[in-house]
Formats: C-alpha cells, structure tokens, sequence
C-alpha cells in the first residue's frame, strides 16, 4: 500500500492544522497501544470497569486483609519490617533487595510505553505490558510482565506494608499489587498519581526500563475500535466455541481464516476452553496458548491497519479512545516526540517482537509466585 501524499502534510502553514496533524499522529499510535492493553484485559475472562475514573489513585480497590503466618524461606520475605524508631526508612535506596532481571530487555535509547489493564472483580491490574518503540534499531517491542511475579521488597517497603496492616498479606508482594503500595508510600515521580510512580519505578528497578509514559484502560472500547478500523483478517488455529450466559459471552468461531469484526475479535482473544451444550468442558487451551493467540491479534491488526490513511479515521477513534483509557499525555514534551515515532515506525514497517517475563513457578506463603532468577543475588531454596 504505497502512500504518496505523506510530504504534503508536513508543509501545511495554518497552525492551528498543524496542531490538528500532531494531535492526530500522536492518537494514532497511541491506539495500537491502547488496543493491545485492550487485548491483554481479556485475561481470565473478565470485563474492565466502563468508567475511566479521575487519578488512578482515587480509583485504588484493596484486597482483604489475609490472616496467615509467611513461610520463611529465601525467596520469601514477608517478615515485619523492626518496629525501632531510630531506623530511617526513608533513606534506605531503592524498593527491592536488589532484584535484576537477568536480561536486557531493551535498548537504553526507546521510548517506553507501560499499559495496565485492570481486573473489574479484584480492582487489580492483572495486566501489564510494556511497549518499546526502539527508533535506533526501527522495531517495536511488546513485553508482557507475570501478574505473579514474586517482589523482594526491602525494609523500606515493608515498613509502609507493616504499617497499613499488609506486611503478612501474600498476594502484596506480587507485582499486580504494587499499585497500591505507592500511595502507602505516598511515592513522588514523573506522573501525577503515586500508583504509577511506584510501579514504574519498580519496572526501572527490576529491569531497567525506564517508563515514560503509561496508559490505562478498560475493555469497554475494544469492539469499536476494530469495528472502525473495519475488522482483521485473522487466521483461527482450532474451533473455537464457548457459551457463557453468566457474562452474555458467546465465542463460535470455526479453524480457518476469518474477516473478524469486533465482536468476533473480542471472542477470540478472550477464548480459553471450549464447552458444549450441557456446559461440559471440550477444550483447553491454556494462558499460554491464549497469550500467544493475543500477541498474533495485535501484530495483525498493526500490520494491516498501521498506514498513514488510517489518519482520516481519527475523528471518530479520537472519541472512543477518550472515553475508554487514562494515559499521561502532557508530561514533557511527549507530543512533539510521538510525532517522529509514528512516521518511522508506519513509512520504515517497523517489525513487531514479542516477550514474556520469564521465571520459575515456586509455591510459598500459600501463593503461587513467578520467581526470576536474579543474577545479583540467586535464590537457592
């Protein structure tokens, strides 16, 4: 699809045009993002709120306090921080005990993208992501983090656990919880809301990605958006059919290629087993197999919709992304930065790699934990 009236575009005089333009491009690649948190809040079978809220961290839902004595073991240290007045808990550095994911996940010149996806049920954000637009090597990468991922927090941290009365509760020192620890802290960053510096700040820490910016959103806009976009032709690996009445979801879709509309899309990112009539189980495909299927979705409707054309659609997108997502637009000089991104990675057809966090599955505390294995200090029970 060749496009030859990009160089016009930029030699347009009017300014208020070319703010229109910026405002655009920045939309733009800002919903391929949004719709791959979009894709991944499908994770176990669960619809995000409908209302985009304020401050994230007015929108924050605490778990119930679990009553249970912590395993001691190396990997896990859910301990009480000491009750001493004289120690300085704010002095001590960092928030883990030097955790260090032992791969470079990306190159210290990207732009880096951090989306969350929230459970509607547990408030908790069960999926996030990062997006990495790496201009120097022209590719964009997409890096799922494990909901599960064990967090070695330090004293510091646990002393702000210890006193919010969540120290011994197992399911705080997974990273889908950390969110709720920056207000504990009341964590200062780069963004408005202390959930987010802290997460953030978390990721740089474990595996030195240095987050930019971050987007937020619920599930609600995920139809429209592909519907707008007119669909994805998309290849299904196995029939898939799946009933649900409690949740008025029905998945049927045949093995084959497929024009999916956006109901259809929502189906198959979001199908995990199969059943028939009477309800009874006929197919398991696993998160595995299911991140696997999500991944494919977003690189198809990226390769096939990420044209400079698609600017004409942004009126109507511009309105749906609106409603359904919380970002930090408007801290720094973002815009003008996007704006350059955006062209290389649609003129260039940056390729698109995919990752997932990786770590050993260790049980403790009465929790399943992602463990890493980190290269700083290795855990050996």
């Amino acid at each position: 699809m060749k496009q030859k009236k990009t160089t016009p575009d930029k030699k347009k005089k009017s300014t208020g045009k070319k703010l229109s333009f910026k405002k655009s491009l920045f939309i733009w690649i800002g919903s391929f993002v949004v719709l791959g948190v979009l894709i991944f809040t499908f994770g176990k079978f669960v619809l995000g709120s409908s209302n985009g809220g304020s401050d994230l961290d007015l929108e924050i839902t605490y778990p119930p306090i679990k009553t249970i004595s912590p395993t001691p073991t190396r990997a896990s240290r859910v301990t009480p921080s000491p009750t001493s007045g004289e120690i300085d808990y704010d002095s001590i550095p960092g928030l883990t005990n030097g955790m260090k994911y032992p791969e470079k996940l990306v190159d210290e010149n990207s732009r880096n993208i951090m989306f969350i996806g929230q459970d509607r049920v547990s408030g908790l954000y069960d999926t996030i992501g990062i997006l990495s637009i790496d201009k120097k090597n022209e590719k964009l990468k997409l890096i799922m983090i494990p909901r599960d991922l064990y967090v070695d927090y330090n004293e510091k941290v646990r002393h702000y656990l210890e006193l919010n009365n969540r120290v011994n509760d197992p399911d705080f020192y997974k990273i889908n919880s950390a969110y709720l620890i920056g207000p504990f802290m009341k964590h200062e960053g780069r963004f408005g809301a202390y959930s987010m510096n802290f997460l953030a700040a978390l990721i740089k820490e474990i595996f030195d990605i240095e987050v930019h910016d971050y987007v937020r959103v619920n599930t609600e806009g995920f139809v429209n958006i592909v519907d707008l976009f007119g669909g994805v032709d998309m290849y299904v690996p196995y029939n898939m059919h799946y009933d649900d009445i409690y949740q008025d979801l029905h998945i049927h879709l045949d093995k084959g290629w497929h024009r999916l509309n956006g109901k259809q899309a929502e189906g198959f990112v979001r199908y995990r087993q199969g059943n028939d009539e009477m309800g009874n189980i006929t197919h398991s495909i696993g998160d595995v197999e299911r991140k696997k299927n999500q991944l494919n979705f977003i690189k198809a409707f990226i390769e096939q919709h990420g044209t400079i054309s698609n600017i004409d659609k942004l009126p109507s997108l511009i309105g749906t992304l609106n409603k359904y997502m919380k970002h930090s637009i408007g801290v720094g000089d973002v815009l003008t930065s996007y704006i350059g991104y955006a062209k290389d990675a649609v003129i260039n057809k940056y390729p698109i790699e995919t990752y997932t966090v990786t770590g050993e599955y260790k049980y403790f505390n009465q929790r399943s934990y992602v463990v890493i294995e980190n290269k700083n200090n290795k855990n050996d029970n």
